[in-house]
């Protein structure tokens, strides 16, 4: 019987906490768009910069499935997964059973795509012979009972590349051929009693939710003929989460569930990297992002940062959104304020200062708001999402509900066309990176950012019904219910075509806020030094500038002495 399994990606909003106050005067439950007129008293901003032509810049897009940074454009990989249908007298999987197995799919493919290209395919409509046109299969599997058809059970038992198998329903290919057994030296044997809390990877302690659920079971009975990669942990007790049979690859679960910074989904990114592309070497990459730069950031604190970080030749990177909007005052006492980048030239003079000491210009979005709606705090720039709407709920949770009224390709190509001009008329760089504010946006905007920048630096949001039984790119088949977002251990090229830079330890909250704990530099760390179990990782963080700068040394200092290597964001979108 299917499992359902609430996916939650715990992802604390990168928000302006000098904001945070914003929350009380949220009433819960979707705040309307407010029109009023605007009082005498506003802080107007200059004029709209002439929108720069959005034919003029280099496409980062490539065809879907094509590698990623660093990978092997001669090795491709069948990825094939549960979509839907199951085995009668089964019934078929319901919608969130469904989305939710493509949507592992999506996040697996996006893994695979750092090894070389990719193929996705719902297992029912597998060829025989299929394998035999690529360099290893991955099979995603999430739907106990799934139709699986006996071509695909038998290429698998007998392929001659690498095979991942990624949880459930590894029984049938005993049940198609019980000899696997011996060549494999282990054997399903049921799930384990209880859900696991801990995966044990290259001996580091990883992760894992207990409200997962138990896990498939393997009992070994040949060792000679096997190596454990991984256990998972049960009050104490260790059994096999991921085995090594020959070229067949087994890990216990489809790791993409409740999902944290220093979760067992590190030992399957770095299993997946050592199988489809064993030749890679170790090697430990660091990256700090300041975050939520906008025209009425304090220009002196951004030139202490960059000071601290190009006084240590720490490359870094500095999102910035060009346009500022407080249309209702609610963070400069009730005057409404607008403010744009030729408005603030002591901003601009800091952000040539940090370019000369090592920084890179992200594009955070236009003005990191929408409009006048409050959305979902008091609609100013740096607290608000702009691509993507949300509310506060009765539990003072931030609860993401769809695109933004408008929304459209024609709708986001005019805003990236304006704020590019914004930076273009004070002389700063047009950015080749983007990054949405809290990581919120449609798969439309998601889909057209992709074709205007060299690479997205985000963890990055994915929607059921954008690649339907495997073909990716449908906007028009997406559902806004079934949400999900995605951390990266290193750069990938996603289902969008699109090269992304990884953010993946979150970022210095010393409070908490809504659903989210205080996170504190020794949280970061923690998390960096787990992610070490992958052979050749990116360690990414960001810092609000307006917290205290011994927070952002902490994590700068700590992230070196665990041997990793401060490099630049296009560093990393190279490979």
């Amino acid at each position: 019987m299917t499992r359902k399994r609430k996916v939650d990606r715990r992802r604390r909003t990168p928000a302006g906490l000098r904001f945070a106050v914003l929350a009380v005067v949220v009433a819960t439950g979707l705040v309307l768009l407010v029109v009023y007129t605007r009082p005498a008293s506003a802080i107007l901003a200059s004029p709209a910069a002439a929108p720069v032509s959005l034919g003029d810049r280099l496409a980062m897009s490539s065809e879907v499935g094509s590698p990623g940074p660093g990978g092997n454009r001669a090795h491709r990989t069948l990825v094939v997964y549960d979509a839907g249908e199951r085995d009668a007298p089964n019934p078929p999987a319901d919608a969130d059973e469904a989305g939710m197995a493509e949507a592992f799919a999506m996040q697996t493919a996006n893994l695979v795509s750092r090894a070389g290209g990719w193929t996705m395919r719902a297992a029912a409509d597998y060829r025989p012979g299929e394998i035999g046109g690529y360099q290893a299969l991955v099979y995603v599997g999430s739907i106990s009972d799934a139709v699986l058809p006996a071509a695909l059970l038998a290429d698998v038992v007998t392929a001659k590349v690498p095979v991942v198998w990624l949880g459930e329903n590894v029984d049938r290919l005993v049940a198609h051929d019980p000899g696997v057994t011996a060549r494999w030296g282990w054997t399903p044997a049921g799930r384990t009693p209880a859900s696991p809390t801990e995966v044990r990877y290259k001996n580091v302690s990883l992760e894992r939710n207990p409200e997962i659920g138990s896990v498939p079971l393997v009992r070994r009975e040949n060792p000679a003929v096997n190596e454990v990669l991984a256990d998972s942990v049960t009050a104490g007790e260790h059994t096999p989460w991921a085995v090594r049979s020959g070229n067949f690859t087994y890990v216990a679960e489809a790791p993409f569930s409740y999902v944290n910074e220093g979760d067992r989904y590190l030992a399957a990114a770095d299993i997946l990297l050592g199988t489809l592309a064993p030749k890679t070497s170790e090697r430990h990459r660091a990256l700090v992002r300041i975050e939520d730069i906008g025209p009425r950031t304090d220009a002196g604190q951004i030139r202490r940062i960059a000071d601290l970080l190009g006084g240590q030749g720490i490359p870094f990177s500095l999102a910035v959104y060009p346009y500022y909007a407080d249309p209702h005052g609610v963070a400069n006492g009730g005057r409404p304020t607008f403010a744009r980048l030729v408005d603030s030239p002591a901003l601009v003079d800091a952000l040539h200062h940090a370019i000369r000491r090592g920084a890179t210009l992200i594009m955070h979005g236009y003005s990191h708001q929408f409009e006048e709606l409050a959305n979902p705090y008091g609609g100013a720039s740096a607290a608000d999402y702009e691509f993507y709407t949300a509310i506060v709920d009765k539990n003072n949770h931030v609860v993401e509900t769809g695109p933004v009224p408008g929304d459209s390709a024609e709708w986001f190509r005019g805003r990236i066309a304006t704020g590019l001009g914004e930076f273009r008329r004070v002389g700063l760089l047009e950015p080749e990176v983007f990054e949405f504010p809290h990581y919120g946006g449609s798969a439309v905007d998601y889909k057209e950012v992709s074709s205007h920048f060299a690479a997205r630096y985000d963890q990055g949001s994915y929607f059921a019904g954008y690649c339907p039984r495997g073909a990716c790119g449908s906007t028009s088949t997406v559902s806004y219910q079934n949400k999900y977002g995605q951390y990266f251990p290193y750069p990938v090229r996603d289902v969008y075509g699109a090269v992304v830079i990884p953010e993946n330890l979150d970022h210095v909250a010393p409070e908490p806020f809504n659903q989210h704990p205080a996170r504190l530099p020794a949280d970061l760390l923690a998390d960096g030094a787990k992610s070490k179990v992958v052979r050749d990782n990116v360690a990414s963080f960001f810092f609000h500038p307006f917290l205290p700068l011994e927070h952002l040394n902490t994590v700068v200092l700590g992230l070196r002495a665990q041997g990793y290597e401060f490099t630049t964001a296009s560093e990393v979108a190279r490979g």
